[in-house]
């Protein structure tokens, strides 16, 4: 397309004539966005000034979103013009119309990115020269120019640019760029901030040097908070004498600042310079705390900063003190005293509070604690008016806001205030007890509140500002000791059963402070006081009660029921009660927050008091279903979720009874597998599935058709598609095959093996995930009837690929291990299946079945010295005996040296205690003890039951390898052992009668 077609298409999109047209303009510029070097005349027509400014900005702003992006396509920008390309980005530096400029400046930032040094070395010297030309212009009196001014401003603005894109670049190439910047700007620049200060602190600035001098201090700022990230061994002397410098500047110019905002609000003529300044003013903040945080003992040790801070402090004080709480909540810059402004005093006062306490005694003295204790308290703790109607008009969602934004702290005046008040009580914590000012304040508070009933609203606010407080510092509180808990609680019992419509403000408060002070003093949850409170709160409805008193009765209440070292005993009284309220609540709460309040206060009351939530379950379990239907509500997922951990713990509560819940949780797991439900809680559901496993009494209860067996296929058609998640799927599966191998080896045996050898072929040779199928197989032979596993072994390829990876002598020791093992416990069940199935698979491959029964045989003593597990060794010798009582030759040929030997070295490893005869052999352990973090999951469940079964009837555990030695040399002497016998080696021969004897 040609230049005067472009221009006439981005005039027909800039100027529709109609919406049809419009579309097809659009279609049709979108287009070309993939024709070679389309950007770079796009860009020219935005540096045209004869064009309209919208047309302009328009070029401007699509060629900078998209070639930030595709600058390294060689075929929309080849190489031999990206040079012009970046030439031209220094023609917007005299730009005016910073709408066209900034985005054409901030693509000059990105293509640095990735072309400087390396193919844009001169980068540094092309800003420096208009930089240093506008200096003498400012010098030689030509400040207000105003081509000068756009110069300035824009140059300026891309050097901030590009070392807040630089100053977080790690590796060695940011440290040299950084540098490399630093050499080149920092001076001019700290010359223009001079310039800045200098007409400032002579009241005669403007918006272009405030903004000027803003931007020149947003650098120096970044380029000292590099140094200060920096390791201490590469921090310079050099480094801290700047630092040093802009926090002096800093001190000095935040008051002078701040004196010509007030100066100049509410002049509509100076409504530029009160923007710029309010903004200079915060980002000065945000730099102490910046450096603050990075290293708060390092940055305090300069001078002037805590005189800085204390100077922010001290506005804040003047604003609080002068009002009755109600700080306007106005952050717009015609305000004197903006919010974030204050919120910055705050949380730059909170930042230093350990120094002072630690480094400045002659600061942080009592007088200087009290009243700070004094201004959060009386002043910012109070609720609101803003507040106050928003508990009147929407409680419940007033509350989800006010307890779990946990991000509020920073931009609201109360959460901030209330981090401050434990911040400053975590500063007085080494101060010797009779020393200490905040707690015996605080209870001289404490017993002045309760001195009066709260019959009015102001005494209502003081009394829940005061009881937050104490909550706040419960913990010091209950260690300093001076509060009667029981005897506060009795205090209030003698007014919150008034019905006053007003106390529900407190209530809720005291619902909020039980919960926090038994979470710091333990021993007050047995307290029946405590109960009581929590119960009235939660079951009164009425207008002296709402849902965020009710809620937060639920939240305490976990709280006081989630205490672990305490034996549960002090909660039974109340459990009844509890639960009904608790279900209750669940149905009358209108959003998904919280109901999964509620939820969670259920499943922590499920865990604490375990087998006896058991009348209560049927119950429980009839909430869920209504309150599953959520679908379009915010926070539709995150409530799923947490009622798919609820009903988890209904299932773990029920035990053996939990197939009656079936009903439930089946459409919960099913649900929890499907897009979009497995992108919000998929683990969730596999935990409720595991947990229903090991719960299960049957598969198949309450039906077949409801019943966990219902899940089967879905759980195979997993397994064979998803190795991500193979580990817990094997669990899963394993658990099916403990609760009914036989049934459903007979109804889903082909597609079980069928989706086990595609598993096997799919992991990655000596893999995590071949080690986990084997176990998976190895458990299976050994719950399955052999007689009709064997032939799906063969005809899957299992077998044959066990026979095969044997050979692999790259293979892993570990799965060489598993597959013996394997074999060893088919050939300990039934040596002849063994035999038959080495047999049947050397006849589908086409070969001797006596050579592969001699590969076989070779590899079981090529491999033994990879079984480590005593177990499993013991296992593989239990087999080569068992092989033994067929009387097959090529079996028999090997008694006298590789099966002899197998015998000798396990014997001599397993051994019964002569004090114990009737004890496990030493060198065993139980499953249990070997499996430790997966019985801590099983234990107490039905599924441990059936797991202790089968591993403690496994006869390479309870049959004495001795015995069975003797047992089976005795069966093979009947089938033709003798001759083979005869020829062992004597000395073989007795240590093994030695061992048997």
């Amino acid at each position: 397309m040609t230049v005067p077609d472009l221009r006439m298409l981005l005039h027909a999109v800039v100027n529709p004539t109609s919406n049809e047209g419009y579309v097809r303009d659009q279609q049709t510029l979108s287009d070309l966005f993939k024709e070679p070097e389309f950007f770079i005349a796009l860009q020219a027509l935005a540096a045209d000034r004869s064009l309209p400014q919208q047309e302009r900005l328009m070029a401007s702003v699509i060629t900078a979103r998209e070639l930030k992006t595709k600058w390294r396509s060689k075929a929309l920008v080849p190489e031999a013009r990206k040079p012009e390309v970046r030439q031209r980005l220094f023609h917007f530096l005299e730009e005016d119309d910073l709408a066209i400029a900034r985005p054409q400046l901030g693509l000059l930032v990105a293509v640095a990115r990735i072309e400087y040094p390396r193919a844009w070395d001169n980068l540094p010297q092309l800003l420096l020269e208009p930089l240093l030309t506008c200096l003498s212009h400012l010098d030689n009196g030509n400040a207000s120019s105003s081509s000068t001014s756009t110069v300035l401003l824009n140059t300026l603005w891309t050097i901030n640019a590009l070392v807040k894109e630089w100053r977080t670049v790690k590796v060695a190439h940011g440290a040299m760029v950084m540098q490399k910047f630093e050499e080149f700007f920092a001076e001019p620049v700290g010359r223009v901030l001079a310039f800045w200060g200098q007409r400032e602190g002579d009241g005669q600035g403007d918006w272009m040097l405030g903004e000027a001098g803003r931007y020149s201090f947003k650098i120096l700022a970044r380029l000292c908070q590099w140094h200060w990230s920096r390791a201490k061994g590469l921090q310079t002397e050099q480094a801290h004498e700047k630092i040093a410098y802009l926090v002096q500047h800093t001190v000095h110019y935040a008051p002078i600042v701040q004196t010509h905002r007030l100066r100049i609000v509410g002049d509509s003529q100076s409504e530029r310079l009160l923007k710029s300044l309010t903004k200079h003013l915060q980002a000065i903040g945000k730099w102490w705390r910046v450096m603050i945080a990075l290293d708060a003992k390092g940055f305090c040790k300069f001078p002037g900063v805590t005189t800085g801070v204390g100077w922010w402090w001290g506005e804040v004080g003047g604003v609080v003190a002068g009002t009755d709480g109600a700080i306007a909540n106005d952050d717009s810059d015609s305000c004197p005293y903006p919010k974030r402004f204050l919120l910055l005093g705050l949380l730059l006062f909170k930042d230093i509070l350990p120094i002072l306490a630690h480094d400045h005694p002659d600061i942080f003295a009592p007088n200087f604690i009290l009243s700070a204790f004094h201004l959060l308290v009386d002043k910012l703790l109070p609720l609101t008016s803003t507040d106050l109607e928003a508990l009147e008009d929407e409680p419940e969602e007033w509350l989800i806001g006010e307890s779990f934004d946990e991000e509020a702290w920073a931009f609201e005046f109360r959460p901030c205030a209330e981090r401050v008040l434990i911040a400053l009580n975590n500063a007085c914590r080494n101060v010797p007890r009779e020393q200490k000012v905040i707690e015996p304040e605080m209870i001289k508070l404490l017993q002045t509140t309760e001195a009066a009933l709260p019959n009015d609203l102001p005494s209502v606010l003081r009394r829940e500002s005061v009881y937050c407080a104490l909550g706040r510092l419960s913990r010091s509180m209950a260690s300093y000791g001076g509060v009667d808990f029981s005897g506060l609680l009795t205090g209030i019992g003698g007014w919150i059963g008034l019905g006053h419509p007003l106390h529900r403000i407190v209530k809720r408060r005291v619902a909020w402070l039980i919960g926090e002070w038994v979470s710091a003093d333990e021993e007050c949850a047995k307290l029946p006081l405590v109960w009581q409170m929590l119960l009235h709160l939660l079951s009164k409805r009425g207008e002296s009660s709402d849902k965020a008193v009710q809620l937060t009765a639920a939240i305490a209440i976990k709280e006081s029921v989630d205490l672990w070292e305490l034996p549960i005993d002090y909660f039974i009284p109340y459990l009844e009660q509890t639960v009904q309220e608790l279900i209750k609540l669940l149905g009358e709460t209108a959003t998904l927050d919280g109901k999964r309040y509620v939820n969670d206060t259920i499943g922590v009351v499920i865990e604490r008091v375990g087998d006896k939530i058991m009348p209560y379950l049927p119950t429980l379990a009839q909430a869920v279903p209504g309150l599953c239907d959520a679908s379009g509500l915010e926070g539709e997922w995150l409530f799923k979720a947490s009622l798919v951990v609820l009903t988890t713990k209904l299932v773990s509560a029920a035990k053996e009874s939990s197939g009656n819940l079936m009903e439930l949780v089946i459409p919960l797991i099913e649900e929890s597998l499907q897009i979009p439900a497995k992108d919000f809680f998929e683990e969730d559901g596999l935990v409720l599935w595991q947990t229903a496993l090991y719960n299960a009494a049957s598969p198949y209860q309450p039906h077949r058709e409801t019943g966990l067996i219902r899940l089967l296929l879905g759980l195979l058609n997993m397994l064979g598609e998803n190795m991500d998640l193979l580990p817990k799927l094997l669990a899963l599966f394993d658990s099916y095959m403990l609760l009914d191998a036989p049934g459903i080896l007979e109804t889903y045996g082909e597609m079980i093996v069928t989706t086990l050898a595609k598993a096997l072929t799919a992991s990655k040779p000596n893999s995590d995930a071949i080690s986990r199928i084997l176990l998976s197989l190895s458990l299976l032979i050994r719950t399955a009837p052999l007689d009709k596993f064997a032939p799906l072994l063969l005809h899957s390829g299992i077998f044959q690929h066990i026979t095969t990876a044997l050979e692999d002598d790259k293979a892993s020791g570990l799965i060489l291990a598993a597959y013996l093992d394997i074999l060893s416990r088919i050939a300990m069940i039934n040596p002849n299946i063994f035999l038959q199935m080495v047999s049947e698979s050397a006849r589908m491959q086409n070969r001797e079945d006596a050579k592969l029964l001699e590969e076989v045989l070779d590899a079981l003593w090529r491999n033994f010295d990879y079984v480590g597990e005593t177990r499993m060794r013991k296992a593989v010798a239990m087999g080569a005996g068992a092989l033994l009582t067929t009387g097959n030759r090529q079996v028999l040929d090997r008694f006298d040296g590789e099966f002899l030997n197998i015998f000798l070295d396990v014997l001599g490893e397993v051994q019964i205690a002569q004090d114990d005869p009737t004890g496990t052999e030493t060198g065993l352990r139980s499953w249990q003890d070997e499996h430790s973090t997966e019985w801590s999951e099983l234990d107490g469940t039905p599924e441990g039951v059936r797991r202790t079964t089968l591993e403690n009837s496994d006869p390479a555990y309870a049959v004495p390898l001795k015995g069975y030695v003797v047992q089976v040399l005795h069966q093979a002497h009947t089938v033709g052992l003798g001759p083979f016998w005869d020829k062992a080696d004597a000395g073989a021969k007795h240590s093994l009668e030695k061992f048997l004897s």
